[in-house]
């Protein structure tokens, strides 16, 4: 599992206050990029839709190995992030939680993350 995307400092702070105004301050809430499963083989990179922690019916995304490239892994107070570049113009951000950090990590380097052993999944295995 993967997050993709980014919630903004000024979108996350606003979400807090309506929130926080419409609950008198006794409820919090907390913005987070969407959720896809990732299945990466030999030679191609799927993300397919979450649907409340089940494994939807959309492919989201079909991309070709060959047509991506990951910048290295960063770490984060609560996170690990990486900005992937596929077939957008623009990169787009995968990140996991820290107890997810071992696939951070395999995912890193079967991508070819900058600081990472490169080593493609075996078989095409998914990680």
């Amino acid at each position: 599992m993967v997050q993709v995307g980014r919630v903004s400092a000024k979108r996350q702070l606003a979400a807090s206050l309506a929130v926080g105004i419409a609950s008198g301050g006794t409820a919090l809430v907390a913005l987070k990029p969407r959720a896809y499963f990732l299945v990466l083989t030999d030679q191609r990179l799927y993300l397919i839709d979450n649907n409340n922690g089940r494994v939807g019916k959309e492919v989201v995304s079909a991309v070709s190995r060959a047509q991506i490239s990951a910048g290295p892994l960063q770490k984060h107070f609560l996170t690990l992030s990486m900005e992937v570049q596929m077939t957008a113009p623009m990169p787009w951000r995968f990140s996991w939680g820290r107890v997810q950090s071992d696939m951070a990590r395999r995912v890193a380097a079967a991508l070819g993350a900058p600081g990472t052993a490169s080593q493609a999944p075996a078989g095409g295995r998914a990680l």
